[in-house]
């Protein structure tokens, strides 16, 4: 993470951000000449906001499309509007809402596309282990670290 601009020029990235965001009609499609999906609110609005870009994006026409495919009899959300919901769907639907900002919605980290409270909360582990590590001592067996039984 952090990454990108060791990899790509300044021109690269500014083709990549443009083609991404080219992808919004309502919501998003992921390739030319496709229909828009659901799931592309999570997979574009993510790339978008780790591009520094997203909030060049119109959330409301997102936001409409995404809840214009929520079944209300029987919940979740669907590829498309008027289709039966499915998990994966459901999933980056709400990922997708929690990108532009839904109240009640956990943040979502959008490179990980996990909550950014678990995603603090493994930093944090990360960081204990990485102390237990270094105040160890030099064997390469964990001795500090619980173990399972």
């Amino acid at each position: 993470m952090g990454k990108l601009e060791e990899i790509f020029t300044e021109k690269e990235l500014n083709r990549i951000r443009r083609w991404c965001i080219m992808r919004q009609q309502n919501g998003f499609h992921g390739r030319p000449n496709k229909p828009v999906d659901t799931c592309y609110s999570f997979w574009v609005g993510a790339t978008l906001e780790l591009l520094e870009v997203f909030q060049y994006t119109n959330f409301e026409k997102n936001r409409n499309y995404i809840l214009s495919t929520q079944d209300r009899l029987v919940g979740g959300f669907a590829k498309w509007p008027d289709s039966h919901p499915d998990a994966l769907h459901a999933y980056f639907g709400i990922c997708g809402l929690s990108l532009i900002g839904e109240s009640n919605l956990r943040k979502v980290h959008p490179a990980l596309n996990v909550s950014v409270r678990a995603f603090e909360y493994l930093q944090h582990l990360h960081q204990t282990w990485r102390e237990q590590s270094s105040s160890s001592s030099s064997s390469p067996c964990a001795e500090s670290l619980p173990v399972c039984t």
